[in-house]
């Protein structure tokens, strides 16, 4: 007789042998670890640099190579964490930890930002004296160690958010990098140290622009929304070109992650059907729901069941009657 951990291990075995083809196992720990010296060692020059130089510009950056380096290092956690097994206290298992990673990063980096341009504000009315050639050497240092790490995170970025979220780190502080090198090239050039926090500024509005986007994103599946893109009057309109179809009420549609869809229903049948009968059925009507993305299909199948229901309640059937 098989033991309660031996059971939930050859319960969940196929689970985890699906979890060792995802991408996420491809991102290697040398890679995480690689980015994360990068940006330490990066964010020491820098605040050594930006206090010596004066420059406001290169002390943010610093500021953003040091929240990069945390956020890369929180979201391999994550990954390792995501492809858990699922077990009986956490039947989903914990893919939701790439969700709440990208949560995280993306409003601390908001917050960061956020500081950065009013000290940014503050020293573009009354602007410093920077020691540019040190800017311009610190700056192409930084410039170099950002574009190593945008390589290294590039191809996992299209296929998780939450290494997106790290990527967009990277991607903020090697923008910051180009202002840094290009505003001491033009500082030398024509001694305009106001250009120093209006760089500054420039990049933090690209910055909030991304975080926002991906706040956003994460937020919207944390809250178990529709994700964008669909709709749930479409997805069940499409499951009543089924002839077997009557209705279909208690509509849930939610992702359990940046790739999971999941989308579940009662469906009244036309006929009282047998329970075998109904499950070529299921499978078809999975197949409607899977050309549309969606990726989980759970269905209760009835026979003039949960009368006068409508998609997701009573309100709603109302409201689609008087439309």
């Amino acid at each position: 007789m098989l033991n309660h951990h031996e059971h939930g291990r050859k319960l969940y075995g196929k689970h985890n042998m699906k979890q060792s083809e995802h991408p996420e196992f491809q991102t290697t720990f040398s890679r995480f670890s690689l980015v994360v010296f990068l940006n330490l060692s990066i964010t020491l020059a820098e605040i050594v640099g930006g206090l010596a130089s004066r420059s406001l510009l290169l002390i943010s950056d610093a500021f953003h190579n040091l929240t990069d380096a945390l956020a890369v290092l929180l979201s391999y956690i994550a990954l390792k964490v995501s492809v858990l097994s699922p077990t009986y206290r956490s039947t989903f298992g914990y893919k939701r930890t790439n969700v709440v990673v990208a949560f995280v990063n993306s409003s601390a980096l908001l917050v960061v930002v956020a500081l950065i341009i009013r000290e940014s504000i503050e020293r573009f009315f009354n602007p410093r004296l920077v020691d540019t050639r040190l800017v311009l050497i610190i700056g192409a240092i930084g410039l170099v160690g950002n574009l190593l790490s945008l390589i290294l995170l590039h191809k996992e970025s299209h296929e998780n958010m939450n290494v997106k979220s790290a990527f967009l780190h990277m991607l903020s502080d090697t923008i910051s990098s180009v202002s840094v090198v290009s505003g001491a090239l033009f500082m030398n050039r024509f001694n305009i140290y106001w250009l120093d926090p209006l760089l500054t500024l420039f990049v933090a509005i690209f910055v909030i622009r991304e975080s926002v986007g991906l706040v956003l994103k994460s937020l919207n599946i944390l809250t178990q929304s529709v994700p964008k893109g669909l709709d749930v009057r479409k997805l069940a309109h499409s499951l009543l070109t089924h002839p077997m179809v009557e209705n279909v009420h208690h509509v849930h549609v939610w992702a359990l992650d940046d790739r999971d869809i999941h989308f579940e229903a009662h469906v009244n049948l036309k006929t009282d059907m047998a329970v075998s009968e109904t499950m070529e059925v299921r499978r078809e009507l999975e197949k409607i729901l899977e050309k549309q993305g969606i990726t989980h299909v759970t269905l209760q199948f009835e026979h003039n069941g949960c009368p006068g229901c409508g998609l997701i309640s009573q309100h709603e059937h109302d409201l689609e009657n008087n439309h």
